[in-house]
Parts: structure tokens; C-alpha cells; sequence
């Protein structure tokens, strides 16, 4: 799967490529360590580690991320919002406060 995301800027590899991070999605929203929302302006969501924008091309991005089929081999557990009011971190994390200000552009 081949995806770009902005939002920060993110950009979805394939599984043969190399990637800054590894994501899982959980239906389970209390499993999340994440909650995003996927924001349709990339400039509504720049500096925001919640939210989340497709992008097109890899340069574009703030970093790449490839989805992985468990939650023991991802860095990080997400769940996608339907509401950016929800969005936002659920649990204490390694990354929080990390991912916008390492790669924010």
C-alpha cells in the first residue's frame, strides 16, 4: 500500500521499503495510543500530531510510516476519529510531542 499523509506529513510505504515508523490501526478505540483524524487541509494540520492529511508525493512528507499487521511490531497504535474534537493522544507515549517537532518543516 502505497499512501501519503501530511500533518505533520506522512507518507504510507510499501512493506518492502523502509519507513521512519511503523503504525498499526485498532478498531478498538481504548487499545489506540492515538487518535487521528484525517483532515482534508494539510494546513489545518501542520504542528498537529493528531491529525493527519494525504499528500501525493513522497517529498511532501515530514516522514514515511508503513501499517503493520500487529500491534507488537508497530511504534506507535492508532485509531482514525471521525471527529477531530476526539483526536489526540489517549496514553502516554515515546512519541508524544515528538512527531511535530522533529519533522515539522
Amino acid at each position: 500500500m502505497t499512501s501519503i499523509l501530511m500533518a505533520l506529513s506522512l507518507f504510507f510505504v510499501t512493506p518492502n521499503q523502509t519507513c521512519d515508523y511503523k503504525i498499526f490501526v485498532t478498531k478498538n478505540r481504548y487499545v489506540a495510543d492515538l487518535w487521528v483524524w484525517k483532515s482534508k487541509n494539510r494546513y489545518e494540520s501542520k504542528n498537529r500530531e493528531e491529525f493527519w492529511t494525504e499528500v501525493r508525493l513522497k517529498y511532501q512528507a515530514d516522514f514515511t510510516v508503513r501499517y503493520v499487521k500487529t500491534k507488537y511490531n508497530a511504534d506507535l497504535v492508532i485509531y482514525f476519529t471521525d471527529s477531530k474534537y476526539q483526536s489526540g493522544w489517549k496514553k502516554n507515549h515515546r512519541l508524544k510531542n515528538i512527531l511535530h517537532k522533529v519533522y515539522a518543516k
